[in-house]
């Protein structure tokens, strides 16, 4: 028999974990979807392929799985305020999450790139698989841009400082 543990202890362990939060993003026919998540990673280097986990709910999926591709945008340490409005905490409609906060433009793949994000992985729907409530998206990495600063961190439910030797 399988050992299995409750949602409340797996997610209230996970919580704990620290992690860089991101805008996933993707477009189709004019119109935008995009959300925060801090359940992304790499995958491998060559080809270079990373993992997104988006609720199969979200209006992300069928545009995404229908444009094949989407782009994340990892956010530096004085981008709370995006992060807040595409986890829909701020006062925003979806509709106006892109012209609300920061400035877009695009890459290769015509994805929504955040022009200021600390990274922007352009990326190409390389793989899907649903698990439970979510889908798992593996992305081809087509493209890359890169700012500086430091990124911003999720942990114990809230945002945390990342402190380098620097500060």
């Amino acid at each position: 028999m399988k050992a299995t543990i409750t949602a409340s202890a797996f997610t209230s362990a996970l919580s704990l974990a620290a992690n860089d939060v991101s805008i996933v993003a993707t477009s189709l026919r004019g119109e935008r979807a995009g959300l925060t998540v801090s359940s992304m990673c790499s995958v491998c280097a060559e080809p270079a392929l990373l993992l997104v986990c988006i609720n199969a709910d979200n209006e992300f999926c069928a545009m995404a799985d229908e444009s094949g591709s989407f782009s994340i945008n990892i956010l530096k340490d004085d981008q709370t305020d995006v992060s807040n409005v595409f986890a829909g905490l701020a006062d925003t409609d979806d509709a106006d999450r892109f012209t609300g906060v920061g400035e877009w433009t695009t890459l290769t793949s015509g994805a929504p790139i955040l022009t200021d994000a600390l990274v922007s992985l352009d990326c190409e729907v390389d793989t899907t698989l649903e698990r439970g409530t979510h889908r798992i998206y593996l992305g081809h990495v087509i493209d890359v841009r890169t700012t500086r600063g430091n990124p911003l961190i999720y942990t114990a439910r809230g945002y945390a400082a990342l402190q380098t030797d620097e500060n």
